[in-house]
């Protein structure tokens, strides 16, 4: 027996092991509190809304969700971590469009692969928006577009990271506005970008509404438009992109996931549990008061989601590809 026959025969009965250890464990679980990896910085839009969200799963699971911040390459540390965790239905992670399309597109990760992972619902659905500092004295998008013509390349907006989301929707924006912009990136998370916006370090900021609506409240930002397709029920005196005239249509998502190989009883479990906390009204009222544009799909409704979103965005990094602005 060649040493590489016998590893292979080794490791395949460690599999069939594991897999049987996985069924059983599958018939009582949840048996002990279950690890969240957010791959976004502690205080960002997406930690927020994510931890509030997962506080609601908690009763119908019956044990306690605990969020691990694990950051880096616009949130490829910590999906590849989520990737590679034992696939026991007690570690699960939120995925964001970088996660999906930015990430593997750029292949900032070695042995990242989101086919190992298996989408278990989406939670929010939120558009883009385009957010200014108050101390800019811009009350609309005119005024804006206005200020860029006036300065080509002087108007910062901040952003994800190159070619991440917020960075696609600014140059879309950019191009159908006519003006050059200044891209600032923010690569760790909204939460850093927020910050640079409310202190005056950036002119303007495309993300979401959830990361910047208290500083919207407290009157340090401002909202100029919003890139739905229709009014955001969280601004309704807000008009969209499409209203003013601008073909800007753009948003993000928030995912659930765990590694594939987690057996199907187990994510039947977690799904059912996330959908319980969805449909909780104290968690309904809190996504309405705070712009969290809650929005469920299951996982085969997610997955088509994300493949129509990655086609329409790998059409805009090819562009920057061939404009070597990508490598």
């Amino acid at each position: 027996m060649t040493f590489t026959k016998g590893l292979r025969t080794a490791l395949s009965g460690a599999a069939i092991l594991v897999a049987g250890t996985l069924a059983a464990d599958a018939q009582d679980f949840p048996k002990k509190d279950i690890t969240h990896i957010m791959p976004w910085s502690a205080g960002g839009g997406t930690d927020t809304v994510m931890r509030t969200f997962l506080q609601y799963a908690e009763e119908p699971l019956g044990v306690g969700i605990r969020t691990q911040n694990v950051t880096g390459a616009q949130s490829g540390v910590g999906t590849l971590r989520l990737m590679k965790s034992r696939p026991d239905g007690y570690t699960i992670g939120s995925l964001t469009w970088d996660s999906m399309i930015t990430v593997p597109y750029k292949n900032l990760v070695p042995g990242y692969d989101t086919a190992s992972l298996s989408y278990l619902a989406n939670v929010t659905l939120y558009p883009t928006v385009l957010a200014v500092n108050a101390d800019t004295g811009w009350e609309t998008l005119d005024d804006f577009i206005a200020a860029a013509n006036a300065a080509p390349g002087e108007v910062t907006v901040s952003d994800s990271g190159i070619g991440g989301i917020w960075h696609l929707h600014a140059l879309d924006m950019a191009e159908q506005l006519g003006v050059e912009l200044n891209h600032v990136p923010f690569p760790n998370g909204s939460a850093e970008q927020r910050e640079a916006l409310i202190s005056g370090e950036n002119d303007a900021a495309s993300l979401s509404y959830a990361t910047v609506s208290s500083a919207a409240d407290a009157g340090q930002v401002k909202v100029l438009a919003v890139m739905g397709a229709e009014r955001d029920p969280s601004l309704p005196d807000v008009p969209t992109f499409t209203e003013l005239g601008y073909d800007v249509i753009w948003g993000g998502m928030r995912v659930l996931a765990v590694p594939a190989e987690t057996p199907d009883e187990i994510k039947q479990t977690l799904t059912t549990a996330f959908k319980a906390a969805y449909d909780n009204p104290e968690f309904q009222q809190k996504s309405a008061d705070t712009g969290m544009n809650a929005y469920w799909m299951d996982g085969a409704e997610t997955e088509a989601y994300v493949e129509r979103t990655q086609t329409r965005a790998l059409k805009l990094l090819d562009k920057l590809k061939s404009e070597g602005v990508l490598e």
